[in-house]
């Protein structure tokens, strides 16, 4: 089974999905409502009718439908082609409902979702989540007055994909929607995946979904803000697309001074790594998007860059980095052959493992003080990267099956002779890095080992 097909619940309520219950006669009115990253215009079928009369855009929502009531078969589409098998629901009379689109292209879903039905207390609004991805993992959600969150009212808490939270009434007002990592502000850690880039109205005795879909590294969020229907209401929906990345780096160049520094889009210093003189590794920080953060040695600044691939002739050069929305990535910081400094950008994928027992892994080779070194990786004996030279960094692999409650056996090796062992319990889900920093003629070898959640 795919993973992108569980159902998480843990923390959230369960998702008021329509097939289940009797249906009547009459109709019910169903609207379609992209929130697929992986397609820019979707629309549905109903049995064998185009149900919606133009695509949707992603982000957006189309009018509602009147559907017959009963068990139909729903079909995705695009440009009046199925992008999806027929599946089978059961709509109720007079009950509304948003046919939410999610997934990435080829792994395109439909979720119908019962709006809810329940009037707000006077001068508030109801709101509540909606993660559609299981690659970001459990999220909290926040409204606040302004950006800072020491005056914040939590609205969804551990929501996991796919699943929703409890609805929250609010005050009618002006709120910044900010999503964080679940449980990190708790414990005092900076993780956020996504804030909206103002403060969004939230009109009393309107009822408000926001519905989470992952962005290009699968951490980060983006965020659809689908207002529910009733008879004699309009129920538009706006996207907020990510604005900002996650970096995180590493130093494998001893006896230098190195230090990383980044921003924020408004300005604000972000500190990726404190200046040190011996190996480090660093957790990951959200920044602007662009130009790359700042990287010094011995108080010089380096350039940063990244790999480029040209895909006519196949040929790799290397260019100015680039931090696109949305992504995860990794500053490599080592030196050459002839011992200076080197700057590298590489783009992390942290999107969640296929299968429903997987763990990702990859293996990058900073081993400074032995630049000839190919590195291998295995887990449990299985192959994970192989012969990966000096100054790069491995696919990513995944593994199937690794168990869980004992502990797993990581290790790497040059050739035949195994150079780091260790034995870790693994959790599901996850994605690892393991950088090797240091492997020396005598003396025990350095490495980092981090996960997607980088803290």
């Amino acid at each position: 089974m795919n993973k992108r097909e569980f159902l998480a619940v843990g923390g959230a309520v369960p998702l008021m999905l329509a097939g289940c219950g009797g249906s009547g006669t009459g109709s019910a009115p169903v609207r379609l409502v992209n929130a697929s990253v992986g397609y820019p215009n979707l629309g549905f079928m109903v049995e064998s009718t185009q149900a919606t009369s133009a695509d949707v855009a992603y982000g957006h929502a189309s009018p509602y439908e009147n559907v017959q009531a009963g068990a139909v078969g729903i079909t995705l589409t695009v440009g009046n082609n199925a992008a999806t098998s027929a599946q089978t629901r059961t709509v109720n009379k007079d009950q509304r409902y948003s046919l939410i689109a999610f997934g990435y292209l080829n792994e395109l879903k439909p979720l119908l979702l019962a709006e809810s039905t329940t009037t707000p207390d006077t001068g508030k609004a109801n709101i509540n989540v909606l993660n559609t991805s299981v690659d970001m993992g459990a999220v909290d959600v926040y409204l606040s007055a302004t950006a800072d969150l020491s005056v914040a009212t939590q609205i969804g808490t551990s929501v996991g994909g796919v699943s929703q939270s409890a609805f929250t009434g609010v005050l009618a007002g002006a709120y910044f929607i900010t999503v964080v990592g679940a449980g990190s502000v708790q414990q005092g850690i900076s993780d956020v995946r996504f804030q909206t880039p103002q403060a969004v109205t939230l009109t009393a005795l309107k009822t408000y979904t926001v519905v989470l879909t992952p962005g290009a590294s699968g951490v980060l969020a983006n965020a659809i803000i689908m207002t529910q229907g009733t008879a004699d209401a309009a129920s538009p929906t706006a996207p907020y697309d990510n604005t900002t990345a996650r970096v995180r780096a590493v130093t494998a160049v001893p006896g230098k001074a190195s230090s990383v520094v980044g921003a924020t889009a408004a300005g604000a210093v972000v500190t990726v790594l404190s200046t040190s003189t011996t190996q480090k590794y660093s957790k990951y920080f959200v920044v602007h998007t662009g130009t790359a953060p700042t990287v010094t040695v011995d108080g010089a600044a380096i350039a940063v860059v990244m790999d480029s691939l040209n895909s006519t002739t196949g040929v790799t050069t290397q260019v100015p980095a680039v931090l696109q929305a949305g992504g995860d990535y990794t500053i490599l910081v080592y030196l050459d052959g002839s011992g200076n400094p080197v700057a590298k950008l590489v783009e992390d994928n942290n999107t969640a493992a296929v299968t429903s027992a997987g763990v990702k892994f990859r293996l990058i080779n900073l081993a400074s003080d032995n630049q000839g070194l190919e590195l291998s990786m295995s887990l449990n004996g299985v192959g994970i990267a192989s012969n990966v030279p000096y100054g790069t960094a491995s696919d990513y692999h995944e593994v199937p099956n690794v168990p869980q409650g004992t502990a797993s056996q990581l290790s790497i090796e040059n050739g035949a002779a195994s150079i780091i062992t260790k034995n870790l319990v693994v959790p599901l889900g996850n994605v690892f890095t393991e950088i090797v920093v240091s492997v020396p003629a005598t003396g025990a070898p350095l490495d980092f080992f981090g996960s997607a959640s980088g803290n």
